[in-house]
């Protein structure tokens, strides 16, 4: 087989992608505590023991506030940017540290790992694509904006989890603070619904089976508005791409379909 992904849960309250090929486990984030991962896990079918390593995205406690207490009585190791986790302060053994750049690939039982930077206001942030046997699949989810770089790393991805944070009109007229609107909305933010759709409309290539929308805000998002307006996107392809993709969602609270190809 190719490559399977699970998003475990996804959402200001914590991320978690599971990628595997039915030998090697790798999750992508571990945000959610580590009674709640092993849960979903649980639910997935799998043992914590099962897993192979945690490869984390960028210091923020969303992204990697349940590294330590699940691998605390495990022997798993941890890939993430050395200025990420020191500044993540994450409390595990530094044996269990494996530091990696942005743009270097790394191997974990035969799956490919290769980090990439996205531009938003963390230590190092990297997003990821994740290959075997041809078949790859794209992780980016905290991202101000559509970079070059992420769209070209994109490209060839047989499934794609995708930020899709927030309405912009949403936004402006939710309860955060003004400033913290302005952070949201800015260049090294988080990505847009109308962003997601600009991606899909001009600079997608059309390649993923699926894109799955991830991160999306509780405060500032309906799920209904970022599916339709990923869709609409899609629609107004003029290509063949538009009837090769499916959008669909992930959630907050409990772990999405699995995706194998």
């Amino acid at each position: 087989m190719g490559l399977c992904f699970n998003v475990l849960g996804s959402g200001s309250s914590g991320n978690s992608t599971l990628v595997s090929d039915g030998a090697t486990n790798i999750l992508v984030d571990a945000g959610l505590s580590g009674r709640e991962i092993a849960r979903r896990l649980g639910e997935y079918g799998l043992s914590p023991e099962k897993i192979s390593a945690i490869v984390v995205s960028h210091d923020h406690g969303d992204h990697c506030r349940g590294v330590a207490p699940f691998v605390k009585n495990l022997d798993i190791p941890v890939f993430m940017t050395t200025a990420a986790f020191e500044a993540s302060g994450i409390r595990v053994k530094s044996s269990k540290h494996r530091a990696i750049s942005p743009g270097e690939s790394f191997e974990i039982g035969g799956i490919a790992v290769t980090g990439f930077a996205v531009p938003h206001d963390a230590a190092d942030p990297l997003g990821f694509v994740l290959e075997k046997d041809g078949v790859r699949v794209g992780i980016a989810l905290d991202l101000g904006f559509m970079s070059n770089l992420v769209i070209e790393r994109l490209k060839g991805c047989a499934g794609i989890v995708l930020e899709s944070n927030h309405d912009v009109a949403m936004l402006k007229a939710g309860p955060y603070p003004w400033a913290l609107k302005q952070r949201v909305m800015s260049r090294s933010g988080h990505l847009s619904n109308d962003a997601v759709a600009k991606y899909l409309a001009c600079d997608f290539d059309g390649t993923a089976a699926h894109v799955v929308l991830a991160h999306l805000s509780r405060h500032n998002n309906l799920p209904e508005l970022a599916l339709l307006s990923a869709q609409r996107a899609l629609e107004e392809r003029s290509d063949m791409r538009r009837r090769q993709t499916k959008v669909e969602l992930s959630y907050s609270d409990k772990i999405s379909k699995t995706y194998c190809y």
